[in-house]
């Protein structure tokens, strides 16, 4: 029996594990359970139990055996929850599919928030989270690889004890990971959340034909949008500026969309949620897309603006770019690219028949296939 188990509150993701399952032939072979028993999404396939030690092991207590528990993601929670079942099942093999946000966090990252984002932070009742998360960065840089509470980071340290796989579609996850367990026992797997198909079903329907330029994926801090306003502003305040401000933080978004409005005359904010459809025609008015996270994040997005030929600007930091970047895909940084010439001139029909063929190979749903077959068997 392979267990899996996530802790999400929203529960799209959960969704696609669910799916996942339904459709394997392996599926009487597999359970999921979310620790928390709320959630936006929810499924009748899976659990929903209280983080509480007594529900852990009310629930573990249902099995007589089990051979592989993978986390969607590893967490805290997680960890507590790993603990209990280490105690009935100690030779289960551990997988942690990394989702970013146990991996990544603030204290651990250079300029994680740059000036703009930073400053918000402190005015808006954050202060207190943002001296600790700077307290963290000096004092827990070693001990804790992801930042994520106290009582479990010699845990967390040590990862490599208890867990056996570590699973992402980029390598330079992995090797972050290796930053702060250079003896790690841990080995990596490939794998992926979604295929292309999965994050379009219809691929040939989407094809970048606009000129606007595209900010963030989000309305949220971690996405550093004034910098990239001010320098595109510099450039030329004639850009036509597209920002998906749809979800995060609205009072974070409305600032960005104000600071946008003032700067260029063409500025169009996306407020409206649009299912996804919808939202993946929105985005072929896409020519140039800058997304200036310091981390792994909006990869279905990234994947979406490739695929249909938009040139693509990340921080050249960050395991997406230099993944995508070592696969053969034309993408660009923004620190060395962001200027006047490349945001003159598209993706030749050349590089984007090559984007489309490396980002296929990657993401094809084979191959993606493949990767959860490591959980589902």
């Amino acid at each position: 029996m392979n267990l899996h188990v996530t802790s999400d509150s929203y529960g799209l993701y959960p969704l696609e594990i669910a799916k996942r399952i339904k459709s394997s032939a392996n599926s009487h072979n597999n359970q999921i359970v979310n620790l928390l028993n709320i959630s936006v999404y929810k499924n009748s396939t899976i659990t929903y139990i209280p983080a509480t030690p007594i529900a852990f092991k009310n629930y573990i207590s249902r099995f007589v055996h089990l051979d592989k528990i993978i986390f969607h993601p590893y967490n805290s929670t997680c960890y507590n929850f790993l603990k209990i079942v280490l105690k009935k099942f100690p030779d289960i093999k551990v997988y942690w599919m990394c989702w970013s946000s146990e991996l990544y966090r603030p204290h651990l990252i250079d300029n994680f928030y740059e000036p703009f984002s930073a400053n918000y932070l402190k005015r808006n009742s954050l202060f207190l989270k943002f001296l600790k998360d700077l307290l963290k960065k000096v004092v827990y840089k070693i001990l804790n690889i992801s930042g994520i509470g106290t009582e479990y980071k010699m845990g967390l340290q040590r990862a490599h004890l208890v867990v056996h796989y570590f699973c992402s579609p980029f390598y330079s996850d992995f090797l972050f990971l290796q930053k702060f367990n250079p003896k790690n026992k841990i080995k990596y797997l490939p794998v992926a959340y979604l295929s292309l198909n999965n994050i379009m079903p219809d691929l040939h329907k989407f094809y970048t034909l606009g000129n606007k330029i595209m900010i963030g994926h989000a309305a949220s801090a971690d996405g550093n949008h004034y910098e990239i306003l001010c320098k595109l502003n510099a450039i030329n305040p004639g850009y036509s500026i597209f920002l998906p401000l749809s979800y995060g933080d609205k009072k974070y978004g409305e600032i960005i969309k104000l600071k946008a409005q003032k700067m260029f005359i063409n500025a169009e904010v996306l407020e409206e949620k649009l299912d996804a459809d919808k939202y993946y025609q929105k985005l072929t008015e896409v020519g140039w897309a800058i997304i200036n996270v310091k981390v792994q994040q909006a990869v279905g997005n990234i994947i979406a603006l490739i695929w249909m030929g938009s040139k693509v600007f990340l921080d050249k930091s960050t395991s997406t770019y230099k993944d995508f970047l070592s696969s053969g895909i034309d993408i660009f940084n923004i620190q060395d690219h962001l200027n006047e010439y490349e945001l003159a001139n598209k993706l030749s029909p050349e590089q984007i028949k090559n984007n489309r063929k490396q980002i296929l190979e990657k993401f094809n749903e084979e191959t993606v296939s493949k990767g959860w077959n490591e959980f589902l068997y």
